[in-house]
């Protein structure tokens, strides 16, 4: 037997959350399974226990109807789920053959790839203006992959303090320019310049970093899986680099270089405010780093034409439950007014 269950996370702190869970009996015990995250919770009559759990008041719950965006019949949420599935590694004809089995969709692939496009283009639009608060200390690799019988480099360059991504180029060769535009692309984004770029021995980065870093920046070579940052190994890096299969599983059918610009930009946006990240204590980067961010998850790109494009203020609570190397934290999110981000 499967119910709803809200829960208020952090206790104490008015924010109810929704969950479907299940009733199983293990040794002779009553234990409450949890199935799936539902999303935050509209009901009231819900307070708080002495202990930090949940009493439910029997209050009515009215049922509402899905949000839909103008001209399209799929609810807003069923896009907004396909494109996270999407960007965490599934490809379309698996979350054709999901949606068809959950919801009853029957739709072809073209029309999964039509939101991809569509809403990938929105959630850079939306993210364009946000301006990462990171460290003085970056680092840079690549990666390579084979599409449509080309071979095609991905450029990454990650900040060791907050593993924020500021950024990720593509191109079909390995030389200094492509160094250089990474490092350019990196600098625009954090408004500043680093003061120390880890790279591997690769020669193009010499070039790349000298020329735009020029004097302001020291460049270090080695192998960057094993140099040592701020007294630690680069885990950071080799964290991002386990992540990297999701996004070829994501690239790999397609071999136009606009698709894969395109993608490999709605994947940042991704990693940076969607996908939860160890070394930042199981949140996104960008909630981690910042006092405002633009987006909390798919739903705020997938929204209906009309609603307001609101911001989000970012207030951490740390788990005391948790115990371990790494913190881990609970990311509350209230909606502000855009403005406020230009003014923070």
């Amino acid at each position: 037997m499967s119910f709803i269950r809200a829960k208020e996370i952090p206790p104490g702190s008015g924010n109810w959350y929704d969950y479907e869970v299940e009733t199983v009996h293990e040794g002779g015990k009553v234990i409450q399974k949890h199935i799936r995250y539902i999303g935050k919770s509209s009901r009231s009559g819900l307070r708080s226990a002495p202990s930090g759990g949940m009493i439910n008041t029997p209050t009515p719950v009215r049922a509402t109807k899905p949000t839909r965006i103008h001209k399209m019949k799929t609810p807003a949420k069923l896009i907004a789920s396909a494109m996270g599935m999407y960007y965490g590694g599934m490809s379309l004809d698996a979350i054709q053959q999901q949606f068809k089995q959950d919801h009853e969709l029957d739709m072809s692939e073209s029309n999964y790839w039509n939101w991809v496009e569509r809403f990938t283009k929105e959630a850079v639009k939306r993210c364009k203006g946000f301006k990462p608060k990171v460290g003085d200390t970056w680092v840079a690799d690549e990666t390579y992959m084979k599409l449509g019988g080309r071979t095609v480099y991905f450029w990454d360059i990650i900040d060791s303090k907050t593993n924020y991504l500021l950024a990720s180029y593509v191109s079909f060769t390995r030389g200094a320019r492509d160094a250089r535009m990474l490092m350019r692309l990196a600098r625009v984004r954090a408004g500043k310049y680093p003061r120390v770029v880890v790279t591997d021995k690769l020669a193009s980065y010499i070039s790349g970093v000298g020329d735009e870093y020029a004097t302001y920046t020291e460049h270090r070579q080695g192998g960057p899986f094993k140099y040592k940052v701020s007294g630690e190994s680069t885990a950071e890096i080799e964290r991002f680099h386990r992540t990297l299969e999701q996004r070829t599983k994501v690239f790999q059918k397609y071999d136009d270089i606009d698709t894969i610009k395109l993608l490999t930009d709605g994947w940042l946006i991704n990693y940076n405010f969607f996908k939860q990240n160890e070394g930042c204590g199981n949140i996104p980067p960008a909630q981690a780093m910042s006092e405002v961010v633009p987006l909390k998850d798919w739903n705020d790109v997938v929204i209906p034409k009309g609603t307001p494009d609101m911001d989000y203020k970012v207030s951490l609570y740390r788990r005391r439950s948790v115990s371990g190397k790494y913190p881990v934290y609970d990311a509350s999110l209230e909606p502000v007014e855009k403005a406020s981000q230009e003014s923070a």
